[in-house]
């Protein structure tokens, strides 16, 4: 272990009619698999070679041979799958691995904001970086959150919250108030999951996040960034 700092990243296994299908209205199956696929290669390139290790945490099963697999191993990335019933558990069960592990600041984004600026994820890490007791939580536009990070292990974080849903946010936050630790609300950002989002996401005011996610759009739509 290099750092005291982990950077847990949720992601897919992109498969054909499993990831990014509220975009099929104006994608294919095939384009919104390609796209998410994007998504991912852009995120971990972004939080690759960073002040924090890096654990890639799956749900699905990786074809040791496919262009991710092969993406993952080029950055040495560690990927191991996710376990639990549902979302909640899985996470809860990915922040005890790695404070069983010894990392003492955990952070975990997912892969449907691909141009979450890495100065937020630092930013989580600075806070976290104290000796009491600390969550730190970046909320998303439609109710859910992007980040979330704590120096303890608090289980109950993840307990009673209805996931995928606009009351996550807010189920989660009444959650953290029965801790110990104090909360620290960071500025929001946004999932994409909309063809709006989609439109906002290829004007992103920080391009050399999503390089290959703009290449695909451009190929897609012609996007012209204004």
């Amino acid at each position: 272990m290099q750092h005291s700092n982990a950077l847990i990243v949720f992601f897919k296994v992109p498969q054909p009619g499993k990831v990014k299908t509220r975009l099929l209205s104006v994608l294919s199956v095939e384009d919104a698999t390609q796209l998410y696929m994007c998504f991912v290669q852009d995120t971990f390139e972004k939080v690759c070679n960073r002040n924090f290790e890096v654990l890639g945490f799956v749900s699905g099963a990786i074809d040791k041979d496919s262009e991710l697999a092969r993406f993952l191993r080029e950055r040495h990335i560690e990927v191991l799958q996710q376990v639990g019933a549902d979302l909640g558990e899985r996470m809860s069960n990915a922040f005890r691995f790695c404070f069983e592990q010894g990392f003492k600041q955990i952070c975990i984004i997912g892969t449907d904001s691909p141009d979450l600026p890495l100065a937020h994820i630092e930013r989580a890490f600075d806070v976290l970086q104290t000796d009491a007791p600390t969550i730190a939580i970046a909320g998303a536009d439609d109710g859910g959150y992007v980040l979330l990070g704590m120096n303890r292990y608090f289980p109950e974080t993840f307990e009673n919250v209805p996931y995928s849903t606009r009351e996550t946010y807010t189920a989660t936050l009444a959650q953290l108030s029965r801790t110990a630790a104090q909360v620290l609300e960071l500025e929001k950002w946004y999932d994409v999951d909309t063809p709006d989002d989609l439109n906002r996401l290829a004007q992103t005011p920080f391009p050399h996040h999503i390089l290959r996610t703009l290449m695909f759009l451009n190929h897609l739509f012609n996007y012209q960034r204004t």
